[in-house]
């Protein structure tokens, strides 16, 4: 049901004062300071430069927008990209340069000072319909020719996925380059930003904090009669207040049968008492990104069988993270991790609406990797194929979901969709989630009382 007259004058009182209680609160242990030097920056081109060198490779290339900002922002600081795609090219010495359109590239000035590298204005990546007269343009082939990279002999590395790049950034590139020398290699750039610096470690630390922030601020305001819209608008204010620029994605909120949707961002519709609401952030601090979803029940205590749903889902949780932990004492590789959490799932059973036993399915992998996108980093997945161990230093999510259903409008257990997200790092042998977030946080629904209950597998770096 969408927003059919609710007091909203009211609502957004009390809703208000969830947010001043919980940023009053959070704002002092917010290292807002915090961010990647230039130094840094300059360390990882050379990385990526080296891996170039190493595959004979003259030229990088990658492409960015809106949705997909991790790349450049792991090699240029551009966190904040604004309506234009854009690209940057790195040569196997010097610095990158960013390629943009006339707006791009003024938004785009504050991140090369922060980081260094350089910037060049290209008509093609203008939008399309407009028309800038006082843009000073410069051509593709003339950079090439500026860099001693004019002919088709070559070779450029485009790391962004396939899936990602512009059909017409890879016309512009054709015209300059031989087919044969335009060669698709993410890894060049994912397996090297893989691993994590003690300072992006550090900064996603701060980023987790402000996302457990959020969450309970959104906690808090889920009663019966305020919209999904109006508990993500809690969040949304919270991660900014406290110094979240932007978010991994869109504010999660969804409530009863939205709960098909699995991951559907909050929209008008108002909470009724007795539905189940999972909820979700991802705020970006300084270019990184934290995590946390929850999964509860608005209004009334949950029934004995979604209890045991939740339960199910706090066991899947506890079988993967210590599956984790084992797998970094060991050096075991990390599809060991998988299998563990399968194995969880082969030894459970459910009760259905209808009476009988049956196991819930998980919607996707339990581990994935995470950094300047919350989940589009290109490489750090945990799935069945992967037989290699994790990183040495490497920030990931858990993230273990169990669904109630295997068609839409056809429910088979007493809750759609279950969820209990988390950030955690791994440096050496050790692991520690950031996230305080306890895992079941039921009894923090419609309540501003302290959290007592820390995540067990929680640690400081």
């Amino acid at each position: 049901m969408l927003n059919d007259g609710l007091n909203t004058k009211i609502s957004n009182i009390k809703l208000g004062r969830i947010v001043d209680e919980i940023v009053q609160e959070k704002s002092k242990s917010i290292n807002i300071k915090i961010e990647i030097t230039r130094k840094e920056y300059e360390s990882r081109w050379k990385k990526v430069q080296s891996s170039m060198a190493s595959k004979g490779y003259d030229l990088l290339y990658a492409c960015g927008s809106e949705l997909d900002r991790s790349d450049i922002a792991w090699l240029a600081g551009i966190f904040d990209p604004m309506i234009e795609r854009y690209g940057l090219i790195l040569p196997l010495e010097g610095r990158p340069i960013i390629l943009a359109g006339w707006e791009g590239a003024q938004v785009f000035s504050e991140a090369v000072e922060r980081s260094g590298a350089e910037i060049a204005q290209l008509k093609e990546f203008q939008i399309s319909d407009q028309d800038y007269r006082w843009a000073n343009f410069i051509s593709f082939e003339k950079i090439l020719h500026q860099l001693g990279l004019s002919g088709q002999n070559k070779k450029i590395v485009i790391v962004s996925s396939p899936e990602t790049l512009p059909y017409s950034h890879f016309l512009m590139i054709q015209r300059c380059f031989k087919m044969e020398n335009i060669i698709f290699d993410p890894g060049v750039l994912s397996h090297t930003k893989y691993e994590k610096s003690d300072a992006e470690l550090a900064i996603m630390q701060e980023a987790n904090k402000i996302a457990d922030a959020a969450l309970r601020g959104m906690l808090a305001a889920c009663v019966p009669g305020v919209t999904e819209l109006q508990v993500a608008s809690v969040g949304d204010m919270i991660m900014k207040a406290l110094g979240a620029r932007r978010t991994g994605f869109c504010t999660i909120v969804t409530s009863g049968n939205r709960g098909y949707t699995i991951i559907g961002a909050a929209t008008n519709k108002v909470i009724r008492k007795g539905e189940t609401v999972s909820l979700g952030v991802s705020p970006t601090f300084n270019g990184y990104h934290g995590v946390v979803r929850r999964t509860i029940v608005v209004g009334k205590k949950p029934s004995i069988d979604q209890i045991e749903f939740f339960k199910a889902v706090e066991g899947l949780y506890v079988a993967v993270i210590e599956a984790v932990q084992q797998a970094a004492k060991e050096n075991l590789p990390s599809n060991y991790i998988d299998a563990k959490g399968k194995e969880y799932l082969e030894k459970l059973k459910l009760k259905t609406l209808r009476g009988s036993l049956h196991t819930p399915h998980e919607p996707y992998i339990f581990v994935h990797n995470i950094g300047c996108s919350e989940c589009q980093e290109g490489f750090g997945a945990v799935t069945p194929y992967t037989n290699y161990p994790l990183g040495n230093q490497v920030a990931l999510a858990i993230d273990t979901a169990l669904i109630g259903f295997e068609k839409k409008d056809t429910p088979i257990f007493p809750v759609l969709y279950a969820v209990i997200e988390d950030a955690f790092w791994k440096k050496g042998t050790r692991v520690g989630v950031y996230n305080i977030m306890p895992l079941n946080v039921q009894h923090l629904v419609g309540n501003l009382d302290p959290i007592t209950d820390v995540n067990p597998y929680h640690k400081e770096l």
